[in-house]
């Protein structure tokens, strides 16, 4: 039982402990506060999550109550801050950059947190720097500026003064004067400027104006000025009362003079231990007399020193003294007047007698003074003209002069450093110069002053130029030139000395004609426009130049010959014709270097020795060309016809070589000429004799021969235009000599007669049966087979051949006694191979019955007949 009760007591703490008596609970995180009621607050502490800020950002605050065991009680809690906004939850809104008091209240208790706030991220940029002294260094410092107006330094503006470059960050200034100067700041995007006021140090002294006047009788206010260590000038009050002391006259404790007699008197003043002494001049009153003074006053004056003018005055109340009126009531007749310190100074610049005046109330006083030149502080060479020509006489003098300017001749030597020393001749003062060349001269010059003691050297260098134009020469003269190129008349100037010189201007004139403006446009290049001769003239300064040019075609552009329709020559026969060119300007001369595109196998083209663009041209091979004529860019082609020349040699040719009796051959009769070419010839001027039969004219060039006698070497003899060939060829005989035609067309006839025969025969024998055997025989055969005349034909033809025999019988005995030398042989048969005729042998007249000589050399007898037929006689 016990057991039990422990048991369950122990369950029953653990199931309080998952849920203590089934009742809901509140779990607190680790940052909350609890607060028990009853006990009551001694004590609040504030609790921050920082301990700075800046002011653009947003804090919240809490504050805690405790009671006297220091348990945390619960309490109402109001907030308040010494600058800034603070909500009732302790949210905390801050203003102004700083050490702010956040203050928490509960009843009467209180107690206080200090939050420091610092500046923002800055949203304009500000000059710290308000002021600054001169020549002193000050540090330019600049903030930036947040949202709420705070600032924070920064060190990496960029400075400038009156917009110049100054530095980066904090650099120090150090300005040169006083016054209102702008200061520049920028930062990134941010710019800002400020005037400044540069102001001077700490009073160091007064200073009286200098020159000071007054008359005497009067009064005058001193005002001297206060000025630092530096000497800037502040408010003379700056260093507190004045205290006066005056040499002469009085001055009262505001500062006013009253002048008595005329001096210069010193003036003193004081003031907190600044002082300061100035000079005041006191001059007579209004003017009685008054006289000018020059001091120093010497016998002469010499230029360019100064000397002080003043006037001695007395005035009205007895006062005598020195006083410098104004500058301009002085006048001077040479130099200059010039004021220092209240004084007036002349400075004499001219010499010789110099006037010098001044009005002084009204009272003129003018003196007079010589002026000499002054002490000499160099030297000077004087080349006159100052302009050289090779060959100009020309003088050199040496100079001395003063401060003035005054110059005066010197007896100083003159020797040529560069150039030709016989140039030059010395005298006492100057030297003549005559140069005989141009170029660079240089001379050296010495004077010894024995006044200083002092040796003055000079030097003169210059250019010696050329002389006046004298002659112009142009190029070209009596020239021959084309008319389409430019032609540089090259001109060329010279001098008297012949000394050449360059860039002068010309006019021109071409045939009588202004041509300046062109000449000038073509850089003296003439291109010429029409040809023939010309007249160029060039002038500049009154001298001349004149040239002449011939002046020809310029290059061809168009060839012009009268053979435009086609150029017809004979072959070897030299043809001439005239050929001209045009230029681009259309200008026509004689064509002279004509080429041609033809070979010399067709034709010869050359010069004709006629004249000038007179051509030959020769024909060799007849036919159809184009002749192409080129000279220059000029190009030009006829239509050439080579027609055949006159025939030298005559030919005859038959076709075909075994001719038989009864045959017909064509005979083709042709001319040669002297290049070749077949002549063809004229049939009513052409005779034929053929040994071998009649001929008969076809067409053309060509004959019908009858070949109706045989035998060898038959001929035919041709005559044209007193040319005359043979050609010569065998005649087989055939039965019946031709007369039915060839042998074997006799053959035919023979076997038709023949079978004629033995049909006739055959119907006699039939009709024989009917007759009488003699009878027939007799009526047959009887009368006609044995005529007398056949015969005698018979007879005669015994007797032609017998003769013909015993002919040649007689021939081969005379040959046996005839003989040529083989030179003879070959000169007889060169003639017959030029000449196309057999060739006489020495004894026999050509074309008559003897022996004769044919190409091969062989020697012939031939028989001439009376019919001019031709018969060889082997």
């Amino acid at each position: 039982m016990k057991r039990l009760t422990a048991l369950s007591i122990l369950i029953l703490l653990l199931v309080s402990l998952v849920n203590p008596l089934g009742e809901e609970f509140v779990e607190l995180e680790e940052k909350d506060i609890v607060s028990f009621q009853g006990s009551a607050a001694v004590r609040i502490d504030i609790t921050s999550p920082a301990y700075v800020m800046t002011a653009d950002e947003v804090i919240t605050f809490s504050a805690t109550l405790y009671d006297s065991v220091n348990s945390i009680v619960a309490g109402e809690v109001t907030w308040s801050s010494t600058n800034g906004t603070i909500t009732d939850d302790g949210t905390f809104y801050p203003w102004n950059a700083g050490v702010i008091s956040i203050q928490a209240n509960s009843g009467t208790l209180t107690t206080i947190y200090n939050m420091t706030v610092e500046a923002g991220i800055g949203q304009s940029l500000e000059i710290s720097i308000n002021s600054a002294s001169v020549l002193e260094a000050n540090i330019l410092t600049a903030n930036l500026v947040d949202a709420r107006g705070n600032t924070k330094p920064t060190l990496d503006a960029i400075w400038t003064v009156d917009g110049e470059f100054l530095g980066q960050g904090t650099p120090t200034w150090i300005p040169q004067d006083t016054g209102e100067f702008e200061l520049g700041a920028r930062l990134y995007q941010m710019e800002t400027s400020k005037q400044i006021n540069v102001i001077s140090g700490s009073p160091h002294e007064f200073l009286f104006p200098s020159n000071m006047q007054i008359q005497s009788g009067g009064i005058v206010k001193l005002e001297p000025s206060l000025v630092d260590i530096n000497g800037f000038e502040m408010a003379n009050t700056a260093a507190g009362a004045k205290l006066w002391n005056v040499e002469n006259g009085t001055v009262n404790s505001t500062g006013w003079f009253f002048a008595t007699h005329p001096g210069y008197w010193n003036i003193t003043v004081t003031s907190g231990g600044i002082s300061g002494t100035g000079v005041i001049r006191v001059v007579p009153s209004d003017a009685t007399t008054s006289e000018l003074q020059i001091i120093p006053s010497p016998n002469f004056f010499i230029a360019g020193e100064k000397y002080e003018l003043t006037s001695f005055r007395t005035d009205n109340l007895g006062y005598s003294g020195t006083i410098t009126p104004p500058i301009s009531d002085f006048s001077v007749t040479s130099g200059s007047l010039s004021q220092e310190d209240g004084r007036v100074f002349w400075t004499p610049m001219t010499e010789g007698l110099q006037y010098i005046s001044v009005v002084d109330f009204d009272i003129s006083s003018t003196t007079s003074v010589v002026v000499t030149h002054g002490t000499a502080i160099d030297t000077k060479v004087k080349l006159s003209p100052s302009v050289v020509s090779a060959g100009q006489q020309s003088t050199l003098s040496v100079y001395a002069f003063d401060l003035a300017g005054n110059e005066w001749p010197v007896n100083a030597s003159i020797t040529t450093a560069v150039g030709n020393e016989s140039a030059l001749t010395q005298y006492s003062t100057w030297a003549s110069f005559v140069p005989d060349s141009t170029g660079f001269w240089r001379f050296e010059t010495s004077w010894f002053d024995t006044t200083t003691d002092i040796r003055f050297d000079g030097t003169l260098q210059f250019e010696v130029g050329y002389g006046e134009l004298a002659l112009i020469t142009l190029d070209g003269q009596g020239s021959k030139i084309a008319a389409d190129i430019a032609f540089d008349l090259n001109p060329h100037f010279y001098d008297a000395y012949g000394n050449q010189l360059y860039d002068i201007g010309l006019n021109w004139t071409i045939d009588g004609e202004d041509s300046t403006l062109e000449m000038i446009l073509s850089q003296n290049q003439w291109i010429p426009t029409t040809v023939g001769s010309h007249e160029i003239q060039a002038n500049a300064a009154g001298i001349f130049s004149i040239v002449t040019l011939s002046v020809s075609a310029g290059n061809a552009r168009t060839l012009i010959t009268e053979y435009d329709e086609g150029f017809i020559v004979e072959a070897g026969v030299p043809a001439e014709i005239f050929i001209q060119i045009a230029d681009t300007r259309q200008n026509l001369a004689p064509a002279e270097e004509v080429s041609t595109t033809i070979s010399n196998e067709t034709g010869i083209f050359e010069p004709s020795t006629s004249g000038r663009g007179y051509w030959t041209f020769t024909g060799k091979i007849a036919g159809q060309y184009e002749l192409t004529l080129v000279q220059d860019e000029a190009e030009k082609t006829l239509s050439l016809t080579i027609e055949p020349g006159e025939a030298v040699q005559l030919f005859g040719m038959i076709d075909g070589t075994d001719f038989q009796q009864g045959d017909y051959a064509l005979l083709r009769i042709y001319g040669v000429d002297g290049e070749g070419n077949t002549v063809k010839v004229e049939p009513e001027n052409t005779t034929i004799s053929c040994t071998s039969g009649s001929t008969e004219f076809i067409t053309g060039d060509t004959w019908e021969i009858e070949i109706s006698k045989s035998g060898l070497d038959r001929s035919c003899t041709i005559t044209w235009n007193g040319l005359i060939t043979q050609y010569f060829f065998d005649v087989e005989s055939v039965l019946f000599g031709g007369a039915v035609g060839s042998t074997n067309t006799a053959m035919t006839l023979a076997g038709f007669l023949l079978g004629l025969v033995l049909i006739t025969l055959i119907v006699l024998v039939r009709r024989a049966k009917s007759i009488d055997d003699e009878d027939w025989i007799e009526d047959e055969f009887g009368s006609d087979y044995y005529d007398d005349d056949d015969y005698d034909d018979d007879e005669d033809d015994y007797d032609e051949d017998e003769v013909i025999e015993d002919s040649n019988n007689s021939i081969q005995e005379d040959s046996s006694k005839f003989n040529l030398s083989d030179a003879q042989k070959k000169q007889l048969a060169a003639e017959a191979s030029k000449l196309g005729v057999m060739q006489a042998a020495p004894g026999t007249e050509q074309g008559s019955s003897g022996w004769y000589v044919d190409v091969s050399e062989e020697v012939q007898y031939w028989n001439v007949g009376a019919d001019g037929s031709w018969t060889r006689v082997e």
